[in-house]
């Protein structure tokens, strides 16, 4: 079986957490990265369509894996 050829780093994972987490007032890191530069946030806060509960990781998370 083949390993994966990059391991999630601290700092890798930071900057991810960067682009899943929109500046609004919600909050919430999603698994996919958002549109900022088209819509500025995540779609709930732009525009109020709600999220799928599953698609994002409830709040105060910054990064995944420090403790």
């Amino acid at each position: 079986m083949a390993k994966p050829k990059f391991a999630m780093t601290l700092a890798l994972d930071k900057a991810m957490a960067v682009r899943q987490t929109g500046p609004g007032p919600c909050g919430r890191r999603y698994f996919h990265c958002l549109l900022l530069k088209t819509l500025g946030s995540c779609l709930e806060c732009f525009d109020g369509t709600p999220a799928d509960p599953t698609s994002y990781i409830a709040p105060p998370a910054k990064h995944l894996l420090a403790a």
